[in-house]
């Protein structure tokens, strides 16, 4: 039987056996729906739209009188747009969303629910690939971020949680536990500045926490070598509580300095310095240093000369005992030895001519201040901090760093300090000579002392018997959790060596 044609208030179209059969448009009661398309035994079925008041509308399969198959949705509150799936007349199966705001959403469907595997694309551009339930990233999956990091691992209702790996684009990687989008649990992470922690996290932060440096087997930070001889130093990570933090691959930096002194205005010294000063360094021993270069080259058979005896260094890195070093025991302040002879503190009574850089920086007195009757000083030349330090640097292992051998060379060429500490002692010596002098038949000062002064702003063959400060830092750049741990001190005392014996020629028969 041939399909006629209907026409009736609400319908325009194919009917067969008076049914809506064909195509035809059908208008609801409500005036807010419309229907326009193919249909079958009075049912929506085959290809069609249906269309809404507000503009939105729906074109693609139906079935059975049931929006079922493929279709194309679009929603005019909103915008937004659905290609795919769809089940009853809802988002199911495969298909594509794409909002206003410029995310999109292509994967799996359940009941108008993302759900299953898809990828989502936000409005900033980060996406996320994997498992979803109930709109929300749950299961595995993997999320890529606008600043290059990448997450892969499980999620538990929008959120990191499980075993997880996030890979930042600077390089460094952590794998482990999570909760709640944060480090929680035992993990690893591989930082950037090659540190590595391994351990236990609470919220995002990790359980234990190194805060500073120590020096191992030195008693009270204080330790004698004899010149030319090398010395080790070995330091550890500990905690607030002083236990030992094993932590990896943080960078360890040694290096050294001596007194920062400052020559009083009105001295000769104290123009040819002025100017070539460097940020002094504070110590924990009551005065701040300026930097003083170190090596680790010592060459296993290497003869160092100590006045006129020229002395072997020992291929033990053992620090000297006391029968080693030259006088009586190390007193408890400083003093400087020089061709043979101590500086050492004036008698009392006397103005005193040096004084260790203290955080108020005081000037250095030295008797008969002023520039009347003195020979001009020669001006030293400018120079950068004393040479590059020579050894380099170390990481740390199960929370621990070494340098077997390092050594104190001799100074380099116009070092600032010791030119102050030479003038000033030609300057004492002088001021007391000419005093006896005065006293005896006023006869005018020797000038071997501003000889000797001359001479040693030359280059030094030997390291000059001294304190010096040797300097432990955390130079992990960038800082681990950006937090720099505090920085051990050792006060080495340099001493001169006692010269050795000649041996005695067997006598003659």
């Amino acid at each position: 039987m041939a399909a006629s044609v209907a026409r009736t208030d609400q319908y325009l179209g194919e009917t067969k056996h008076q049914l809506r059969d064909g195509f035809g448009v059908y208008t609801y009661g409500n005036k807010f729906f419309k229907y326009e398309g193919e249909w079958k035994d009075g049912k929506k079925h085959g290809h069609g739209k249906l269309s809404m008041g507000d503009g939105s509308y729906y074109e693609g399969e139906f079935k059975e009188g049931e929006i079922d198959g493929h279709g194309f949705r679009y929603w005019a509150i909103t915008k937004n747009t659905y290609s795919g799936q769809f089940k009853l007349g809802e988002l199911h199966g495969q298909g594509v969303m794409k909002y206003t705001d410029g995310s999109v959403y292509e994967g799996e469907w359940h009941r108008n629910k993302k759900q299953g595997y898809g990828t989502h694309k936000d409005k900033s551009g980060v996406q996320y690939t994997g498992y979803f339930y109930e709109h929300k990233m749950h299961g595995e999956g993997v999320a890529e971020y606008l600043n290059g990091d990448v997450y892969k691992g499980n999620w538990v209702q929008g959120k990191k949680q499980g075993h997880g790996e996030l890979i930042h684009a600077n390089g460094t990687h952590y794998e482990g536990q999570w909760r709640n989008d944060l480090f929680n649990g035992q993990g690893q992470m591989q930082h950037i500045s090659g540190f590595i922690y391994d351990g236990m996290w609470i919220n995002g932060a990790p359980t234990i926490k190194a805060c500073k440096i120590i020096v191992v087997g030195i008693e009270a930070n204080q330790m004698q070598v004899g010149q030319g001889r090398p010395f080790r130093i070995e330091v550890a990570i500990q905690n607030e509580d002083g236990d030992l933090v094993e932590d990896d691959g943080r960078e360890l930096h040694v290096s050294a300095g001596f007194k920062h002194l400052v020559p009083k205005e009105g001295l000769a010294i104290y123009k040819a310095t002025k100017g070539i000063d460097e940020e002094p360094i504070p110590t924990p021993f009551g005065y701040a240093i300026v930097g003083y270069p170190l090596t680790d080259q010592v060459p296993e058979d290497a003869m160092i000369e100590a006045g006129d005896a020229m002395l072997s260094v020992p291929k033990s890195y053992t620090n000297l005992s006391g029968s080693d070093i030259s006088g009586d025991e190390a007193e408890p302040e400083s003093t400087t030895e020089r061709d043979g002879e101590a500086v050492v503190p004036p008698p009392e009574g006397a103005t005193e001519i040096l004084e260790p850089d203290r955080t108020d920086s005081p000037d250095i007195a030295v008797p008969g201040g002023g520039e009347s009757g003195e020979s001009p000083e020669p001006p030293i030349e400018e120079q950068q901090t004393p040479p590059p330090v020579l050894i380099p640097s170390v990481r740390s292992v199960q929370g621990r760093g070494c340098w077997p051998a390092i050594l104190i060379p001799p100074p380099p060429k116009d070092y600032k300090p010791f030119r102050i500490l030479d003038a000033l002692s030609d300057e004492s010596g002088n001021l007391s000579k000419k005093a006896k002098s005065k006293s005896k038949d006023g006869s005018r000062p020797s000038t071997k002392a501003s000889q000797k002064s001359s001479s040693s702003s030359s280059h030094e063959a030997v390291t000059r018997p001294g304190d010096y400060v040797i300097m432990v830092c955390d130079i992990t750049t960038p800082p681990w959790q950006d937090e720099t741990l505090e920085p051990a001190y050792v006060l080495v005392k340099v001493k001169k060596l006692k010269r050795s014996p000649k041996p005695k020629e067997k006598e003659k028969k």
